[in-house]
């Protein structure tokens, strides 16, 4: 009976089989139908005017940084700036105890006062009158002294005088003319003595008035003002200390950086092109007064928004670098620039009149780093062309300066989903959809 039961089932089982087979036999077979192709944005490069830059790392550095010292020794007594604030030029920023520099220009007048008064009574003196008047004196005596020997010589010559009294009257004359001699020479040295002594009382006035100055000097150095505009950095001497001990002691750091400079190193072959277009007239030679802008962009920023000139370059090439350090100066109102700074310079080398661009996400890169963009040609297929890439723009597309047709039509957008020699539907833009680029700046 089980057997019976396990045969039908078996001979049902196969009628079954057989039956979906021959159903299945009947419906038609499965077709691969291939993807449809991608579609990418494509267009065209856009025609302008377009110019070049050379471009180089750089360091910014304040145009002036003013160390603030104590020129005289004393005990700092005040300090009147905030820490990394601005200060002003003139404006009081520190001051050193002043008692003792005080008391110094007292001393210094005192003794100003004395020479002056040893000056006048040196210019008053009457020792040259006192010298004359005896000088005339003993001048009359020693007439008086040749008359009277006269007069007894002639006596003696008439037998009515003695030898006696010619010989005292001669010996008188000449005692007398001994002492006119002897006035002769006071009264040189009391005029040489004059001179002397009011020129000595002069120089006396001369070095107190000196010593005087000195002192007033020093105590004006206990009064310490800013020298220029700028941010003044964090004090390195507190209040009741001792400074100028031995050293000028510096007690904060003034830095100017309203306008600012930035340097670069411009390496030989880029300083001979510019010598050359500077022999052709095509670019400005700043040491003659021309101009030649430069553009800064700091680290954090996606344009070069900052605007300068060159000031400055060596007048010679550093043989073991090869390269010209130049500097350029930009202002700084907003104080966003700071020294220390590692920045972007470029400067306008030359312009093209009527350049091809493309943005700059279309630029691509092979294996060896050489650039090619993907077009798509009238078939609608995806070709690779190598291209040589120029200049980038403010608004982020890069002169293309050989490799491409005006007309082509340029991968701007889906550029992962295209593959050289696969086809693609194109959505196109057109280049005036691309925004506009900014002028150069100059």
């Amino acid at each position: 009976m089980k057997a019976s039961w396990r045969v039908s089932i078996s001979v049902w089982l196969g009628s079954t089989l057989v039956s979906i087979g021959l159903v299945a036999g009947c419906q038609p077979a499965n077709k691969y139908a291939p993807p449809p192709p991608p579609t990418v944005t494509v267009a065209k490069p856009v025609r302008r005017p377009a110019t070049s830059y050379l471009e180089y790392p750089g360091t910014t550095k304040s145009i002036a940084a003013v160390d603030i010292r104590a020129r005289v020794k004393g005990f700092l007594k005040e300090l009147h700036f905030q820490e990394g604030l601005d200060v002003k030029s003139g404006q009081l920023l520190a001051v050193i105890d002043e008692t003792s520099f005080k008391v110094a220009v007292d001393v210094a007048q005192a003794k100003l006062d004395e020479a002056r008064a040893t000056l006048k009574k040196a210019e008053q003196s009457k020792v040259r009158e006192i010298a004359q008047a005896q000088l005339d004196l003993d001048k009359a005596q020693l007439l008086l002294a040749e008359v009277e020997e006269r007069r007894n010589r002639a006596l003696l010559a008439r037998n009515a005088g003695s030898r006696e009294d010619v010989d005292k009257a001669e010996a008188t004359r000449k005692k007398n003319q001994g002492q006119v001699e002897a006035d002769m020479a006071s009264l040189e040295q009391a005029k040489a003595d004059f001179e002397t002594n009011k020129l000595a009382a002069r120089a006396s006035v001369e070095n107190a008035k000196a010593a005087l100055e000195n002192a007033k000097i020093d105590l004006g150095y206990c009064r310490i003002y800013a020298p220029l505009d700028g941010r003044i950095t964090r004090r390195l001497v507190d209040v009741e200390n001792l400074v100028g001990e031995g050293e000028a002691t510096v007690i904060a750091t003034i830095v100017k950086d309203d306008p600012i400079y930035a340097y670069m190193s411009v390496s030989e072959a880029d300083l001979l092109r510019f010598r050359e277009q500077v022999s052709k007239g095509e670019r400005g030679d700043f040491r003659k007064g021309a101009t030649i802008p430069l553009d800064m962009k700091l680290s954090d920023e996606d344009a070069f928004r900052h605007h300068g000139k060159v000031d400055y370059a060596d007048p010679a090439v550093d043989p073991g670098t090869g390269t010209v350090q130049a500097r350029g100066i930009f202002d700084n109102p907003d104080h966003k620039i700071v020294p220390g700074l590692f920045v972007r310079i470029r400067t306008p080398l030359s312009t093209r009149p009527d350049a091809l661009l493309v943005p700059e996400s279309a630029i691509e890169f092979d294996k060896e780093g050489r650039t090619y963009l993907l077009v798509v040609n009238a078939a609608n297929e995806v070709e690779q062309k190598r291209v040589k890439a120029g200049a980038l723009d403010d608004d982020g597309f890069r002169v293309i300066e050989e490799g491409i047709e005006p007309d082509a039509r340029v991968v701007v957008n889906g550029l992962q989903r295209a593959r050289p020699g696969s086809k693609v539907t194109t959505e196109e833009v057109s280049p005036a959809a691309n925004p506009e680029p900014a002028k150069p700046k100059g």
